[in-house]
């Protein structure tokens, strides 16, 4: 049965609890900030503590730790008693808006609740610039909570299935509403005003832009007071009383140069001419100052509170300046993080801060991974010297421990004043106006302007590189003389590196670069795993170096979206060595959810982990696309189909004329095509599910045909076969008829229409086996193109001349949860129909495929399934061998019960893994969300594998 929730009032009791100033409650996962103690706590954890504590937040909620990931903060709650004031309220939040660190804010009253969001649009923006205090849901006592309401929701925030809900997730997150993209478009629009403007030198035009946002933030924290603006301009108090003066500017920027060093704030000659001379800086300073945000109602520097913009997100917008934004595309900071966070565990900073070396970033930009490299190595220096706070002496040694590199000398100036400014993110603001010369210069020891490839044959990084992190760019030129030299080199060793990829190479020489026991964590094009060109580099660097994690985020869509363009990448996280025979390494597929396109952060599931051993990953193409879908028993049904003849063996066999229809060429590439032009021309469209629909057809007009093909390419009998996931087909046998390049056509002899029409009927009674087949094969699908597929995918149909694929029961069953299910999935997301709530009749399905995978090992004492319970967005799932039966009365005698037994077993509160295996006397527990994803049949079929491993440990 289904258990009914709990009351609604019972539901928010944690929340009415604080406003009520009955304490906070016993949740888990709810911590106090008063009296927390950091003895022995995760530096994430203890660095959150301390942000809440500034905000004067009561508790902070975290989310639960998965596969040995710190747990994340998923909500501030604040007592309205400690603010009573809307207005004051108001400002809070903007400010905890501009930092973003959290997705949710809860203000607790006695008789109401009120919730926040500062992952989505501005709430608290008024018409007239000033804050008003506008919560997106309030929950009044007594009031019901709506089943779709899961805000409110302790158990969903713990274990994270709040984020499985779509419609909580189009609520409460919006990458493209939030602070961090809204001000870099803001930023991005702003600079092309003053560019169609033309108001001063495009140089200078930029570097002003550029000091604007850092003396804001230096402004906002109360580093620069009235008082140093009134020293460069009598009566100023605010930065922008400066700007418009020319003079009264440089006399700024000198003081600045003067006090903080670094050449951050050093003009040059040209650049001071101007400035003093120029007559259009007072309406550059206008135009800079009143400029709206996209909606023309705020002032751009009035939306955001820069002192609490994280120091990350302005190097970021940094990276909007870096003029070869084609190739150094913005990285997510969450993206970045969770690559430091693979790379330099504390253990392994340990080990650097032991010996004298550093993390590098080859192609640094605006150097967005050492500013988190540095955040990381000072959080790191905190923890071991039990959280006192570093001075200006400890922080500067700790600058030289990152480096760059960049092709770019703006990028490298980028980097600077970006590192800079997260040495003044470690301060406080009387330390930072007590000191004298804080800024040492970067560019030339630390960062290196130079092409990546000269620099390390240069040496110019004298130090021991303990880590290399970053982005390199991706394209397939060579743009330098070093980058075509190492490409050589290369060359010569292995062969023909794969589609001259520029981020392959940057690769194969941050490698060699590596100290022993170093580390690489290095964004890839997902070629590396996909493409079959990279099979042999891959192999290569898979046989040379310790290859300990590959990330796969082929199936979030958009994360380094540039116009058009939606590159997919992996992450490579390699040391430097070689591998054990016996090593394996862990390929985690991430998926497209409600946290990864609002750039929150990244979940991974325990059906995502896939461990394999080196050796596989080594010498399998099939090994990557098999765990996109599902895994181990993909991988085994492609390999066992590839035994067989193909489709494209047949046709040869048969001398049919195979392969694609015409290509329209451009003007200048036109081939003889009389047996095209004017002929008839099946429209791609018009083969779909339905066959061929031949009452549209059309002419093929009068304009150049690339590869025309010939004339028995389009002489009936064929059977035509779309490029398309779903195999569309059909057979014809009236007139000559054309079509295009998207279609495969096997035109055979008028004797062989009986051959032809067998293999039409067996594509339609093996559609799911050969769609499954197709979706784990294609180069294209998922990687280049969301549903086409290329003509050698349809070729490689496996076609015994019997028919027979001689599928087992289970095999079907992966077949057709992955066209059923993971096709979608990897698609959609969050939004795909399998992540809707689990129906019943799938848990029945599950029911059954589970419990016979056992029985037939089992069988003497069969296990049957017993009635299912529910509650905050996880289903439970009881089993037990023979006869036996679980007297649960009540939603909360259930959750004392397995709470009990995951303390026993595991250790931990209840909801502390989304996934759990429970066994207890002849009972079988699973506990998982309650989404259609975990309770497929494949997936069943992956649980009785678990289950069966367990048992036989246990001795069973």
């Amino acid at each position: 049965m289904t258990l009914k929730a709990a009351s609604d009032r019972e539901a928010a009791d944690w929340l009415f609890s604080i406003g009520e100033q009955r304490g906070l409650p016993m949740v888990d996962g709810l911590v106090a900030v008063d009296g927390y103690d950091h003895s022995g706590r995760p530096p994430e954890e203890v660095a959150i503590m301390e942000k809440a504590r500034s905000y004067s937040a009561r508790a902070v909620f975290f989310e639960a730790e998965r596969h040995g990931r710190a747990a994340v903060a998923q909500a501030f709650i604040f007592d309205a008693g400690d603010e009573p004031d809307d207005a004051r309220f108001a400002e809070l939040h903007k400010r905890l808006w501009s930092w973003g660190g959290v997705p949710l804010v809860y203000r607790a009253a006695p008789a109401s609740i009120q919730l926040f969001r500062c992952a989505h649009e501005p709430d608290f923006a008024g018409p007239d610039g000033v804050p008003v205090c506008r919560p997106i849901r309030t929950l009044v006592m007594g009031a019901k909570i709506a089943e779709r309401d899961v805000w409110w929701d302790a158990a969903r925030i713990r274990n994270g299935t709040i984020w499985d809900d779509p419609d909580a997730c189009t609520l409460m997150l919006s990458a493209q509403k939030a602070a961090h993209r809204t001000l870099m478009e803001e930023v991005r629009a702003l600079a092309k005003q003053l560019s169609d403007r033309r108001l001063l030198s495009p140089g200078l035009r930029r570097r002003l832009l550029i000091l604007s946002l850092l003396i804001a933030y230096l402004e906002e924290r109360s580093v620069l007071l009235p008082a140093d603006f009134a020293n460069a301009r009598t009566g100023a108090t605010r930065f922008f009383e400066v700007l418009g003066d020319g003079k009264a500017l440089i006399a700024l920027l000198e003081a600045l140069e003067e006090r903080f060093n670094g050449h951050v704030f050093k003009l040059t000659e040209e650049e001071r001419a101007a400035l003093a001379n120029g007559t259009e800086l007072a309406n550059y300073a206008r135009l800079v100052e009143g400029y709206e945000d996209s909606t023309g109602q705020l002032s751009l520097w009035r939306l955001y509170s820069f002192r609490d913009l994280p120091v990350e997100l302005i190097s970021n917008i940094y990276q909007l300046f870096v003029k070869d934004a084609a190739s150094s595309i913005y990285t997510p900071p969450a993206l970045v993080r969770l690559m430091l966070e693979e790379a330099l565990s504390w253990e392994r900073l340990d080990r650097l801060m032991a010996g004298d070396g550093v993390i590098l970033d080859p192609a640094c930009g605006s150097g967005v991974f050492l500013v988190e490299a540095y955040r990381r190595l000072v959080l790191h220096w905190r923890w071991r010297n039990d959280w006192s706070r570093p001075g200006v002496d400890e922080l500067r040694p700790l600058l030289q421990r990152v480096h760059g590199i960049d092709l770019e000398e703006g990028a490298v100036e980028l980097a600077a004043f970006s590192l800079c400014l997260s040495l003044c993110d470690a301060l406080q603001p009387e330390e930072i106006r007590s000191s004298v010369k804080l800024f040492p210069p970067l560019a030339g020891t630390t960062l290196h302007h130079s092409c990546f490839f000269d620099a390390k044959s240069a040496g110019l990084v004298q130090a021991p590189v303990a880590a290399i992190v970053g982005n390199p760019p991706f394209e397939s030129s060579l743009p330098t003389v070093g980058a075509k030299r190492s490409y050589a080199s290369y060359t010569k060793t292995h062969g023909a590196l794969a589609d001259k990829q520029l981020a392959y190479l940057f690769l194969h020489e941050a490698m060699a670069m590596l100290a022993p026991d170093g580390v690489l964590a290095m964004v890839e094009p997902s070629g590396f795993l996909y493409n079959q060109n990279a099979l042999t580099f891959r192999k290569a660097f898979f046989g040379r170096w310790k290859v300990r994690e590959i990330l796969d985020f082929v199936s979030v869509r958009g994360l380094f979206k540039k116009g058009e363009a939606d590159p997919k990448i992996v992450v490579v996280i390699a040391e430097a060595g070689k591998s054990a025979p016996d090593s394996r390494l862990l390929h985690a597929v991430f998926r497209r959810n409600g946290r990864a396109t609002a750039e929150q952060g990244f979940d991974i599931d325990y059906y995502d982990l896939y461990w394999l051993r080196n050796s596989d990953a080594e010498q399998s193409s099939d090994v990557w696309r098999a765990n996109l879908l599902g895994g181990s028993r993909v991988r085994d049904l492609v390999e066992r189909l590839r035994a067989y003849p193909t489709l494209k063996d047949y046709a040869a066999k048969q001398n049919w004329d195979f392969g694609e229809g015409f290509i329209a060429g451009l003007s200048g590439e036109s081939a003889p095509a009389d047996h095209v032009v004017g002929k008839p021309l099946l429209p791609t469209s018009a083969l779909s599910e339905d066959g061929l629909d031949v009452q549209f057809l059309e002419t093929v007009p009068d304009r150049p045909i690339k590869r025309p093909k010939t004339d028995r390419r389009f002489t009936p009998p064929f059977l035509l076969i779309k490029e398309n996931e779903d195999l569309h087909h059909g057979v014809w046998t009236g007139h000559y008829l054309t079509y295009k390049h998207r279609i495969v056509g096997f035109a055979a002899k008028p004797g062989d229409l009986p051959k032809l029409t067998a293999i039409e009927k067996w594509l339609r009674r093996e559609s799911t086996a050969l769609r499954a087949y197709v979706a784990a094969v294609s180069a294209s699908l998922f990687v280049q193109r969301a549903t086409a597929i290329l003509g050698a995918d349809i070729f490689a149909l496996p076609y015994p001349e019997d028919e027979d694929l001689d599928l087992s029961e289970n095999e079907r069953i992966v077949a057709e949860d992955i066209v059923k299910h993971q096709r979608d999935f990897i698609r959609l997301g969050t939004t795909a129909p399998v992540m809707r709530i689990a129906p019943p009749d799938a848990l029945a399905a599950f029911d059954q495929v589970f419990t016979r995978q056992l029985n037939a090992v089992y069988s003497r004492n069969p296990l049957r399934a017993l009635d299912r319970q529910q509650w905050s967005g996880a289903i439970c799932r009881a089993y037990v061998f023979g006869e036996g039966k679980v007297d649960w009365s009540s939603a909360d005698e259930l959750r004392s019960r397995l709470d009990t037994l995951l303390h026993d077993r595991r250790g931990s509160g209840l909801t502390v893994t989304r996934i759990t295996r429970l066994y207890d006397k002849g009972f079988v527990f699973l506990l998982k969300p309650d989404r259609h994803r975990f309770w497929t049949r494949s997936i069943a079929l992956r649980d009785a594998d678990d289950v069966l491993a367990d048992l036989r440990e246990q001795g069973f």
